[in-house]
């Protein structure tokens, strides 16, 4: 087969995950119970208790990272959260970024400029508890998605003592457009990037709030699937995120395999193309005329401008000197990333097929990237997850694009009703014929064994778990990689996975 990954528009991968609708301070060093109401940074918040009695875990949707980017914000870096007065209930997820019309479909969860929001899940029971974060940034590329699907709400991760934290950030062109007028009233002179200082809004509200929910902000992993992964990866070649996380796990998804990075010129010629669509470009002012339009407006243009283009897609990270200095692959290559442990992570069904999402070309990514984190004296774990439910299994039905989602955050028994809805597509398209995946307790041991070497990863960098098949780490010479099903395999030739015959 090709090794060029064949990936459809991201549009069609919104479509696919997202045909379910919405389910469901400063460091405190006291010991303290900990109870409702929290107190952040910007007021008093309290939230709801999920999970069996026994193994509770207090999830805080909606909370504010930082101020809405509406009207004059739009396209600025994220401005802090304003405080409140009394106690804000955290009962309600926030608003997702404005997405595409076909991303829409299906569902009913409010989209809205103002969609700077983020989740806290914590099992602590006191203040004190000093626990491992992960940071979840979620796929879809990077214009479509959210962080309130409904396995990502689930308290299954948590309980393996982790606090889990769940944010939504600026997509699309409102996410990434970069323009020359841009650059010229910022005081950096650069524009484009803003979903990124969106994810380094919620990791520096980590580092200030997340004592008072029992976390660790001296332990922190950064963890993304697809779209997800290549933010994970932009993020640990940035210089401007050195010391806000300490570990960090890619499935399925790099930058230089999806969107490996666009010199801020090329993307501030497309603003300029963009703008031309949208009819601003002869105003006096044409930010504050670009600023006035509807996201729906700047869509249409945002088809209309990818058509003449005949373009996959518009919007990537700008390599601006700043947020980037070179395209990831190249930073990774000579070893010059953020220095933390890493774990890369793939699906066998996305690299050998058949799928409708097939990217076999993030094998050689992931062995740049585990080259160049041994390069900064930290150590790398490869993986390939290749467990597939029974029915899937028996009717042909390969370990497709996003299945080990599922097994990730604990849905192992459609707890979330997630399964029949959000892979329906995505497993029809990969052998399956029936609806119902089959679920028994292998997939159970499946999942409760990637939680369990997951939240080790984040509390010591190493995802051995005692009991569990010893995973060891990367190198060239030997190759090896965590095979995951059941039972828990090493096997070596990680490199030669989906290569061409």
């Amino acid at each position: 087969m090709s090794r060029k990954s064949r990936i459809p528009s991201a549009i069609l991968f919104a479509v696919l995950l997202m045909g379910l609708s919405n389910s469901c301070s400063t460091k405190n060093t006291e010991v303290s119970v900990l109870t409702d109401p929290i107190k952040i940074e910007t007021g008093y918040i309290s939230g709801t208790i999920i999970g069996d009695l026994g193994k509770e875990v207090r999830i805080y949707r909606g909370i504010p990272y930082a101020a809405p980017p509406v009207g004059d914000l739009r396209w600025k870096a994220p401005e802090p959260a304003a405080s409140w007065e009394g106690i804000r209930e955290c009962t309600v997820f926030g608003n997702t970024s404005p997405q595409p019309a076909a991303a829409a479909d299906h569902r009913d969860m409010p989209r809205s400029e103002d969609c700077l929001y983020l989740n806290v899940l914590t099992p602590a029971k006191t203040a004190s508890d000093n626990l491992p974060i992960m940071v979840w940034m979620h796929g879809g590329g990077y214009v479509v998605g959210s962080a309130s699907m409904p396995p990502y709400g689930s308290p299954r991760l948590p309980q393996n003592g982790v606090v889990l934290v769940t944010a939504n950030m600026r997509l699309g062109p409102l996410g990434l457009l970069a323009h020359p007028q841009l650059s010229k009233e910022s005081a950096d002179g650069v524009s484009g990037n803003y979903m990124f200082f969106d994810m380094i809004a919620v990791l520096e509200w980590v580092q200030r709030n997340i004592a008072a929910f029992g976390g660790n902000a001296d332990n922190v992993t950064i963890f993304g699937e697809s779209g997800g992964g290549a933010k994970v990866d932009c993020l640990m070649a940035s210089p401007l995120t050195n010391g806000l996380f300490h570990r960090a796990i890619y499935e399925s998804g790099a930058a230089g395999s999806l969107m490996p990075g666009i010199p801020m010129k090329d993307l501030e010629s497309t603003g300029e193309k963009l703008f031309a669509k949208l009819g601003v470009d002869k105003e006096t002012d044409p930010l504050e005329a670009a600023r006035a339009m509807l996201p729906e407006k700047i869509f249409e243009a945002e088809t209309s401008l990818t058509q003449e283009l005949k373009a996959e897609g518009l919007w990537d990270s700008a390599i601006d000197g700043q947020f980037l200095t070179d395209a990831p692959a190249n930073i990774f290559q000579a070893g010059k990333q953020n220095s933390v442990p890493v774990i890369t992570s793939a699906n066998l069904g996305e690299l050998t097929g058949p799928g409708i999402i097939l990217m076999p070309d993030v094998i050689p990514d992931y062995v740049n990237i585990l080259n160049g984190v041994n390069k900064s004296g930290q150590k790398g774990y490869a993986c390939i997850f290749d467990h597939v439910p029974s029915v899937w299994k028996q009717e042909g039905c390969v370990a497709f694009h996003a299945l080990e989602l599922c097994y990730v955050f604990g849905d192992w028994d459609n707890s979330t009703g997630w399964w029949p809805v959000m892979f329906s597509i995505l497993s029809t398209g990969s052998g399956a014929k029936s609806p119902d995946p089959g679920l028994t307790d292998i997939d159970r041991t499946v999942s409760e064994n990637m939680m369990a070497m997951w939240a080790q990863f984040a509390r010591t960098g190493d995802p051995n778990v005692e009991g569990l098949t010893a995973w060891p780490a990367y190198d060239a010479e030997s190759d090896e990689y965590l095979y995951i099903a059941e039972p828990l395999q090493v096997k070596s030739g990680f490199s030669k996975i989906a290569q061409d015959d």
